[in-house]
């Protein structure tokens, strides 16, 4: 709870203690011949003691009770976990004072706008006003709400101010903020150049302000965000007397630029939008290093000078004010100016950042900020400019996205620049290096790629650097000019991100950022979507974190030593480099989370669906919870998904048993393997989660997808084991549900499911939540020679773990007990309700998407 709440808890325990107190005073001791029955109530003593230890005088006082303790007379720290335990917060807070103050906390906890999907009728669009009435709640404050009670009627204004309106400033309580996304025709009201996203940014400024405990920050919309909102956020650290504020996450996905007459909020008059980026190409003769595409040796920047504040495209200053956090996540980036910004916030967020989710917009994939380059007359970042505006180094950056990320804590070039090399800055003579050479140099042999050769390239820099203007020469990027004139060295930067998230989104990818900037042993989770050159980073991943063997003379059963901790990978282009990497660099039954798509390349995908089986989904069995295995294109058109179609073998494997910890599962199926998955799902009664993204060739017409999911629930009326809560079917979603007996006598459904039977089977409460249980691993040294020689003995299944379909029949006791209830139909039953894809809280639903 937030120490602002705890304090204002402390006021009402004193109240309590004293009404307590005054009661025993003017009560009566309990008579003498009462002290018989005294011992029945000794054993639920000491458990409640446990509870109020450290709390002796409330307990002294709660002893002395003449009757029985009533809700009111328990202390807070009690109330206060009552109060968590209830639904319905609102009808509590209004029952009396004590409630409402335990209340109020968790009411205003969170602040979540969610649009519908759908666009709803205009009558009905009066209940979006959710957004206005939330914000001026929470700005306004209570000084407002006592003006109200009093101007009501003549005869209030002369009352006392009410006691709970007295400190009723509710945005002190709240913890997270978040705007998410809708659709278009509704946010778009909302952009910062139109009146009303001026207002709805001046009112999320004001509310942020007060938010002295918020930890997370979400703006989803593509709207637009004031510089005044992160104002607001930076102004947070000013409550806490160290100066560090509780702002932990913040979440941001920018609008499209090209789309703005006005994008700065300083701005009176209109400009016209700035034309779309020109195609990145990379020049004629152009090779790919490490670091990234690299230019002729005779081409020259453009003269790039510094404009003013009014001229910018873009608000400032957005993320540069921001306090250290712990996750940052900025998509749809389409302006340079953002990354700068970024660059600022990552060094000063460097020993504490652990979630970094970066992705580029759509239209803006083709800049040239966006694509990677490689040369000597590149920088990362001006670290002479004080704001974007005034860099001098032009928009085609050494190491794309991630060089200018990293710049202000690593530094790409190998070597530093001396003074007596200044001479040469305008005559570079031919490429020398004396550094080690990337560890994956190697791998970019002559070969080519769309078009643009590989050549065998040292990552280190030559020592020559380039002055591309006179008035303020720019050296390398371990040079700072002095106020004389002269050059000083600065030391070179050579700091790595702690990371445990790392998402990336149409971001090309320089290698020597990724395997050198990064910490890769700490690193858990790992999604790239739609990003250049992730081939070759599987390969640099593999050769540099090769597993170690046992040492020779070690003790027999010595492990194999594994450098990597990756839990959790997600990408939609699929190649065998990946499905060799999975298996040969990662421990044996460490992977948790398998999302594999292959959504950016025509024809037949690359690798075959037993692959990914033999060498991802065997290899890491005991330890997987989600999977999602999707061949289908983009656009979702054609049959190009059937080539990764589940076969039998492998619905067999995933319902014998062998895989424990399996919680999530969305693949293609095909029909003639659907009864015999109904009949083995006994066998995965942990599996809470399931999306069958298409059905192939089934026997008769397409089945309706809710035929199927009734069938589902059929099977689990049978076996109450089963914790299936959430079923998609190619475009349908829907939930089991249990019906009570007092949701069917106020009208529910009863209808048996399926139209089969109407039976009273009951289930155990369905546990939505991702806890992990035993991971089953195995020793790292068991190869998959081992795998496949013990499959059919180790973790099997109470039936025959073969990879043959076997039937699997119910005795008649089984099937009695079953269906056992209480006659009068107490007994929970199950329903199905259709519902939208639950993103949210399903991951499997979420990565079908394919994007952050």
């Amino acid at each position: 709870m937030a120490n602002s709440a705890d304090s204002s808890y402390s006021n009402f325990k004193e109240l309590l203690l004293s009404h307590s107190q005054t009661r025993q005073e003017g009560g009566q001791l309990p008579p003498e011949s009462s002290s018989s029955e005294l011992p029945i109530r000794e054993p639920h003593t000491p458990n409640l003691s446990k509870l109020l230890r450290s709390k002796g005088r409330e307990w002294e006082a709660i002893k002395a009770k003449p009757r029985p303790l009533q809700l009111l007379d328990l202390p807070v720290d009690i109330l206060r976990l009552v109060v968590t335990h209830t639904n319905d917060l609102t009808s509590l807070a209004l029952t009396n004072s004590t409630l409402y103050y335990l209340a109020i906390p968790h009411i205003y906890a969170r602040f979540d706008i969610v649009w519908p999907d759908d666009p709803v009728s205009q009558s009905d669009s009066k209940n979006v006003d959710a957004l206005t009435y939330g914000l001026a709640t929470l700005c306004l404050g209570s000084k407002f709400a006592q003006r109200t009670r009093w101007l009501r009627g003549s005869s209030l204004w002369k009352a006392k101010p009410s006691e709970r309106l007295v400190d009723n400033q509710y945005a002190k309580y709240t913890r997270k903020f978040s705007l998410g996304n809708g659709p278009k025709d509704w946010t778009s009201e909302y952009m910062v150049t139109k009146e009303s996203g001026k207002m709805l940014g001046t009112l999320v400024a004001i509310a942020v302000g007060k938010m002295v405990n918020l930890e997370t920050f979400v703006w989803d919309m593509p709207t637009g965000v004031l510089s005044e909102v992160f104002m607001a956020l930076a102004s947070l650290q000013d409550h806490y007397p160290e100066g560090e504020s509780k702002l932990e996450k913040v979440w941001v996905r920018w609008h499209d630029n090209s789309e703005i007459s006005d994008a700065s909020s300083s701005i009176s008059s209109p400009i016209q939008p700035p034309p779309p980026p020109p195609l990145a190409v990379p020049p004629i003769g152009s090779t790919v290093t490490p670091v990234g595409n690299t230019l002729p040796p005779d081409f020259h920047l453009a003269m790039i000078q510094p404009i003013k504040y009014s001229e910018s495209r873009v608000e400032y200053p957005t993320f540069s004010v921001l306090p250290p956090l712990k996750s940052l996540t900025v998509l749809d980036i389409d302006e340079l100016a953002y990354l700068d910004e970024m660059s600022v916030l990552i060094e000063r967020s460097k020993h504490r950042l652990r979630e970094l989710r970066v992705g580029i917009s759509q239209k803006a994939r083709t800049a040239d900020f966006a694509q990677a380059w490689d040369s000597h007359i590149l920088h990362q970042v001006d670290h002479g400019a004080r704001w974007p505006g005034e860099s001098l180094i032009g928009e085609r950056r050494l190491g794309g996205v991630l060089g200018v990320l990293v710049g202000r804590i690593y530094d790409i070039r190998r070597k530093s620049v001396s003074k007596l090399q200044e001479k040469e800055l305008t005559n570079p003579g031919p490429e020398q290096s004396s550094a080690p050479q990337f560890n994956g140099v190697e791998e970019f042999g002559s070969s080519s790629s769309n078009g643009v050769s590989f050549a065998h390239a040292d990552v280190a820099m030559p020592s020559q650097a380039y002055s591309q203007n006179q008035h303020r020469p720019e050296p390398a990027a371990t040079i700072n000019q002095s106020n004389n004139g002269s050059y000083v060295e600065r030391q070179r930067l050579d700091g790595k991100l702690q990371l445990e998230t790392l998402e990336l989104e149409r971001v090309p990818l320089s290698l020597q950022v990724c395997t050198k900037a990064i910490d890769w042993s700490v690193l858990t989770s790992l999604t790239i979507l739609d990003c250049m050159f992730l081939e070759h980073l599987w390969k640099a991943l593999k050769r540099q974190f090769c597993p170690t063997p046992p040492a020779h003379g070690s003790p027999a059963g010595t492990a194999t030593q594994y450098h990597l901790a990756l839990k959790y990978i997600h990408t939609d282009i699929t190649s065998n480099t990946l499905i060799s990497f999975i298996k040969e660099t990662l421990a044996p039954n460490s992977l948790e989370v398998l999302f594999l798509q292959d959504r950016h390349r025509a024809g037949v995908p690359s690798v075959k669906i037993d692959q990914i089986f033999k060498g991802a989904i065997k290899r890491h069995r005991s330890s997987l919870t989600k999977i999602l295995l999707d061949s289908s294109d983009e656009a979702g058109e054609g049959r190009r998904w059937v080539n990764w179609v589940l076969s039998s073998e492998i619905i067999s494997y995933i319902t014998s048993g062998r895989m424990p910890n399996l919680r999530e599962l969305s693949a293609a199926f095909d029909f003639k393997d659907w009864h015999p998955f109904l009949q083995r799902l006994q066998y995965v009664p942990q599996l809470r989660s399931l999306h069958i993204s298409r059905i192939l060739e089934p026997i008769t017409s397409n089945p309706e997808p809710k035929e199927l999911a009734l069938q589902l629930v059929d099977i689990i009326t049978l076996r109450p084991e089963i914790q299936l809560c959430y079923v998609g079917i190619e475009t349908k979603c829907f939930e089991i549900l249990e019906t009570r007996p007092s949701d069917l006598s106020n009208g529910a459904s009863d209808i048996g499911l399926g139209g089969h039977h109407n039976g009273n089977g009951a289930i155990h409460e369905i546990d939505t939540d991702d806890d992990n249980e035993d991971d089953g691993s195995d020793a790292d040294e068991e190869t998959e020679d081992d795998d496949d020689a013990n499959d059919d003995n180790i973790n099997a299944s109470p039936m025959d773990a073969g990879d043959d379909f076997t039937d699997v029949s119910d005795d008649a006791e089984s099937e009695t007990d079953s269906f056992q209830g209480d006659p009068a139909g107490s007994a929970a039953r199950l329903r199905l309700r259709e519902i939208l894809f639950y993103d949210d809280k399903v991951a499997i639903f979420k990565a079908r998407h394919g994007r952050l």
